[in-house]
């Protein structure tokens, strides 16, 4: 699962339901630095965008309530559960939202929390950050999620 393909499939559904909203990935590109044809680093770049940076969530238990891109952005994290059968949850949401915070959302270095073992990065908590979501930022389902036909999964703690 990539958080790109699951933003697409997300949108589409949005739009099926008549939600005026849609969030995107800003693209980004891998520049490697060079040293007589040797590679001694690499950045990772994106283009600037004009206006305000705002994070709306972490990957752990922060979700910044008082901007509407959040419910939005909280359900693409729950849409990304479900597409994904429940392995992958895609957290940790942060970018730049139009001057109303809900008409376009435009993300950047996302997280993802994933039961595939051969996923392995200081950021991904497995289970126990897939609860973190579900227990801390996303309590309750809003109407997004209840337009999309979105379930909550057990609220077991994982061990």
């Amino acid at each position: 699962m990539t958080a790109q393909y699951c933003e697409t499939e997300f949108n589409k559904r949005l739009y099926e339901q008549k939600f005026p909203t849609q969030i995107f990935y800003t693209p980004s590109a891998v520049l490697l630095i060079l040293e007589d044809r040797i590679i001694k680093g690499c950045v990772s770049v994106e283009p600037y965008i004009l206006g305000e940076f705002v994070k709306l969530s972490n990957n752990t238990k922060v979700a910044k309530n008082e901007y509407k891109a959040t419910e939005y952005d909280l359900a693409y994290g729950h849409f990304t559960y479900e597409f994904s059968n429940g392995t992958d949850i895609v957290v940790d949401l942060q970018g730049w939202i139009t001057g109303d915070g809900k008409g376009l959302v435009c993300l950047t270095d996302t997280q993802i929390h994933s039961l595939n073992s051969k996923d392995i990065s200081l950021s991904n908590f497995g289970k126990k950050g897939i609860y973190y979501f579900f227990n801390n930022q996303h309590m309750e389902c809003s109407e997004i999620c209840r337009c999309l036909s979105l379930t909550r999964p057990s609220a077991e703690l994982p061990m």
